[in-house]
């Protein structure tokens, strides 16, 4: 299923195109194509793969959680528990309790690099293949970053690992990505289908 919000009425669209297109809430800007958004903690699996993958984790190690993550002088950021900690967290833990610090500390062994590798293998920011204009999105990275006008840091890769930083990408490359992890890894395009 492919949508968009809010929807418009398709009978009337001819007549109410002008008011259509000049509505503040963009009802012809179809979101699951066209719109942009910071994946968040959906990253953090793509996360998980790429530092098993690249064997920067094993799946037994165990990361402490303490709340905050301390491995750079500055920044230092909090897990989303924080003031709370999740403590000892292998990565089956790390991804049921969505556990910042956790990632933070795989997405910076692995590299923004390998992360932005394995995001492409995955189909986050590419074109889908779909019969539909679409956005291509964005992996953070140091190019990214140089688009935009902005200065990288090494400690950008730790909100990158975690979906945030410059990660934009449209809902229907989410929902691939998340079709090429449950499917055992195969990659397919996107497809319109009657």
């Amino acid at each position: 299923a492919l949508a968009s919000y809010p929807p418009f009425d398709l009978p009337t669209f001819r007549e109410n195109f002008n008011e259509l297109q000049n509505d503040k809430s963009h009802p012809l800007n179809n979101r699951a194509v066209k719109g942009i958004y910071a994946p968040g903690s959906t990253f953090k699996m793509l996360t998980a793969v790429a530092a098993l993958s690249e064997e920067k984790i094993t799946p037994r190690e165990r990361i402490e959680c303490t709340g905050t993550y301390t491995f750079y002088t500055s920044p230092q950021p909090h897990c989303w528990i924080y003031p709370g900690r999740h403590g000892l967290e292998n990565v089956t833990d790390a991804i049921k309790d969505s556990c910042n610090c956790f990632f933070f500390e795989a997405g910076r062994r692995t590299t923004i690099a390998k992360l932005r590798e394995y995001a492409q293998k995955f189909g986050l920011g590419e074109y889908t293949g779909i019969e539909l204009v679409e956005d291509k999105g964005w992996v953070a990275g140091p190019e990214t970053s140089e688009h935009f006008n902005q200065e990288w840091y090494d400690g950008n890769t730790l909100n990158a690992a975690i979906g945030q930083d410059t990660n934009q990408f449209t809902p229907l490359q989410l929902a691939n990505y998340v079709a090429t992890l449950v499917n055992g890894g195969n990659h397919y395009a996107c497809h319109l289908l009657k």
